[in-house]
């Protein structure tokens, strides 16, 4: 009797031991990976943006050109043509742009200080100098976005009108779109309007 429940106690052991030792195997796999802060090639939010600037001169060489950071009407001046043409928006109190000099419809790409504090609050690639920057020529959007994901540790980006969109608990605001343009954004927390209460 005692020898069949040492073998009973030995087996209930055993299983237990096994049981362990795959959720131990298992549990790396099931760990989420911790969403990482987004610095496309040295380039982040809430960086200064004359450090920025320097980062992208080296960045796109010799077929485009970078401006200078100045405050948005002077930049709209300078350029206001290729403004124009590309449909562009720029706002906030300065920063830069960077078009190719073939000024095609799709090359350009901006950095904006909405505070002028000197900070970054808006990094835009088009999807032709996204392609210019990462050597994504050949790759899909659907494929760009994965990778994208994976690098950063971001959830599943939920999809809008041609593109993807990614509201992060870390103050930014994501936007891939289809050809591959990129926009991250500073997200300030908008505030509920409170009405004002008559009790009289």
């Amino acid at each position: 009797m005692k020898k069949r429940l040492f073998i009973i106690f030995g087996i209930i052991l055993l299983v237990a031991y096994t049981s362990v030792s795959v959720a131990a195997s298992e549990a790396p796999r099931n760990v989420k990976v911790k969403e990482k802060q987004i610095i496309l090639k040295g380039l982040s939010i809430g960086m200064d943006i004359n450090e920025a600037r320097k980062i992208c001169i080296n960045l796109v060489g010799k077929n485009w050109t970078v401006s200078q950071v100045e405050d948005s009407n002077t930049l709209m001046t300078h350029d206001r043509e290729y403004f124009k043409k590309n449909k562009m928006r720029m706002f906030g109190k300065q920063g830069f742009l960077m078009k190719n000099k073939d000024s095609n419809l799709t090359g350009y790409g901006f950095i904006i200080d909405d505070d002028g504090n000197g900070k970054v609050t808006e990094i835009f690639f088009s999807g032709e100098l996204t392609d210019y920057i990462f050597l994504t020529n050949d790759v899909h959007a659907d494929y760009f976005v994965e990778e994208f994901k994976k690098n950063f540790g971001l959830p599943n980006l939920p999809w809008i009108f041609r593109g993807w969109q990614y509201s992060s608990p870390y103050g930014y605001v994501l936007t891939i779109m289809t050809d591959k343009s990129i926009d991250i954004k500073r997200n300030r927390p908008s505030v509920p309007r409170r009405p004002k209460i008559k009790f009289d």
